[in-house]
């Protein structure tokens, strides 16, 4: 996420950090995912927009024109999407950090935040909001290995002065290994197709 993308938390994620307002009742359930996975059959997918590891994600515009629907592959198998507000991972994918690129994905295509143009405020599950928080960090330690600037406020919600603050924390080895979620330039969608083959 570039630093001009880069929101405040709040704006980020459409709400206050609020854990007392989060609700099981929020999280898409497993059968509403597959219904959501029988429609997302039928769009049209872009060529990878990131890859990380054996992964892609892709977006398309199926039902918007301005996009911001994004899709998790596995090689050719849809594992998870966000769309609109839903956010969803196959069961036997979770717990391995894979909703993080996803919600920066979405967050970029979206103009730094999660929420689809038209939205104005979003309600989540307890482990959903943990992932939006966790992925908008991510996003600022991204920003400071990417030497960017970074947005005062964004400095002022974290109670942090200056980013190297933040990098004495995490430690640069932890820096060196984070995954940014790099955009796919033409010839990597081959090397990432043939890594997860």
């Amino acid at each position: 996420m570039s630093e001009q993308l880069l929101l405040p938390l709040s704006d980020f994620l459409g709400t206050k950090f609020a854990l007392n307002e989060t609700s099981h009742d929020y999280a898409m359930d497993d059968d509403e995912a597959a219904f959501m996975l029988e429609v997302l059959k039928e769009v049209e997918w872009s060529e990878p927009i990131c890859h990380f590891d054996r992964y892609v994600i892709r977006q398309h515009g199926g039902w918007t024109e301005e996009g911001g629907n994004v899709g998790l592959f596995l090689g050719d198998d849809l594992i998870g999407f966000y769309e609109g507000l839903n956010l969803w991972i196959r069961p036997e994918h979770r717990g391995k950090g894979l909703a993080i690129p996803l919600i920066l994905s979405a967050a970029r295509l979206r103009g730094g935040t999660v929420l689809p143009e038209g939205i104005s405020s979003q309600h989540y599950s307890p482990s959903g909001l943990l992932a939006h928080s966790t992925a908008h960090l991510q996003a600022l330690l991204c920003a400071i290995k990417h030497n960017e600037a970074i947005p005062e406020a964004v400095l002022r919600e974290y109670n942090l002065r200056n980013p190297a603050d933040l990098l004495r924390m995490f430690g640069v080895e932890d820096l060196k290994d984070l995954s940014c979620c790099n955009p796919v330039r033409q010839g990597q969608e081959a090397e990432a197709q043939k890594k997860a083959g």
